[in-house]
């Protein structure tokens, strides 16, 4: 891509991130923002068989775009198998099954959007840099070669911005799919109140009693023999048990982070306004990015706890504002 020559201004990244914020936006057109609360209180009216969809039935079913909670929960050590962040949907009720893939699917539209928020800051900024190098090269102050490499820099995050919008097409797609609709792709989401967890979290051995129960109820729905499902169940009651524990360590750290990135933020604030430098929009979008790792560490525990309570026959979603 050729860029026209031209002189850079401090405050382009941020003219920059907003003129794209909103371009994004006009793309997908003015709508009433879905709601997770009414999609998943349809759901639950809706009782008939269609509830069990393709997953249940043993079909292929498309990894999340940005959610993967149990590699998140490990650090992102572990290799990557899809497999291991899905609910274990054989032994789950139709609804519980079909609300838990609709939760998942709206969580990761969401973060396709923080992610590209994020992205799109980032690149305004390596322009920005980019920009300036090459207005002062032309002054003799910079090397072709540090004009070149800022160049690449900025390449790289126009790509990882023009994925991040892909992306936002991708996700919603998924959505669109996990509530029967593939005509329309959902436009704008209205972030959910997320319901509250435990203080403590119970026992294994309570929770397996309960879903020992709650597995002679929905039996039938299980295609493999009763001994292989119930030993499978009760590794992904333990698995989740762990893998809240993990997320609040993670949570723990990307808060470290986050406080952090504030302070700079308004230390790199204060010499902007000083005119000492003009690299405000990095520790913006430095902001932006721990705001995307909290949200997703608050989405995974949110799912890891409603898929335990779809476990043991509990409602997978009560409202963060009607209570319990």
């Amino acid at each position: 891509m050729h860029i026209p020559a031209r002189r850079s201004h401090p405050w382009l990244g941020s003219i920059a991130c907003g003129l794209l914020v909103w371009i994004a936006q006009a793309a997908w057109g003015a709508s009433t923002p879905l709601s997770l609360d009414e999609v998943l209180k349809d759901l639950a009216v809706d009782s008939s068989e269609s509830l069990s969809a393709g997953f249940v039935a043993g079909l292929p079913r498309r990894q999340s775009l940005y959610l993967d909670c149990h590699r998140l929960a490990f650090a992102e050590t572990t290799p990557a198998d899809a497999s291991r962040s899905q609910p274990l949907f054989a032994v789950l009720a139709p609804l519980a099954a079909r609300q838990l893939d609709v939760m998942e699917r709206y969580f990761d539209v969401l973060l396709a959007d923080q992610s590209f928020a994020a992205d799109s800051e980032a690149m305004a900024v390596a322009y920005v840099q980019f920009d300036r190098a090459r207005a002062r090269a032309e002054l003799g102050q910079f090397s072709e070669l540090r004009v070149l490499e800022l160049e690449a820099i900025y390449q790289k995050y126009l790509h990882r911005r023009t994925a991040s919008q892909i992306a936002q097409q991708q996700t919603r797609a998924l959505l669109a799919v996990s509530l029967g609709d593939i005509g329309e792709l959902p436009r704008d989401l209205a972030a959910p109140s997320l319901p509250p967890l435990p203080e403590t979290l119970p026992e294994f051995d309570e929770l397996r009693a309960k879903a020992s129960a709650e597995f002679e109820r929905h039996g039938a729905l299980v295609q493999a023999g009763p001994a292989r499902i119930v030993r499978e169940r009760d590794q992904q009651l333990m698995e989740l048990l762990l893998r809240l524990e993990l997320l609040d360590a993670a949570w723990r750290r990307v808060g470290a982070e986050s406080a952090r990135n504030d302070l700079k933020l308004d230390q790199s604030r204060t010499l902007y306004e000083q005119e000492v430098t003009a690299d405000l929009g990095y520790s913006m979008s430095q902001q932006t990015r721990s705001r995307f790792d909290e949200q997703r560490i608050d989405y995974c525990r949110a799912l890891a706890w409603a898929e335990i309570q779809a476990l043991v026959g509990e409602p997978v979603w009560i409202s963060a504002n009607e209570g319990p």
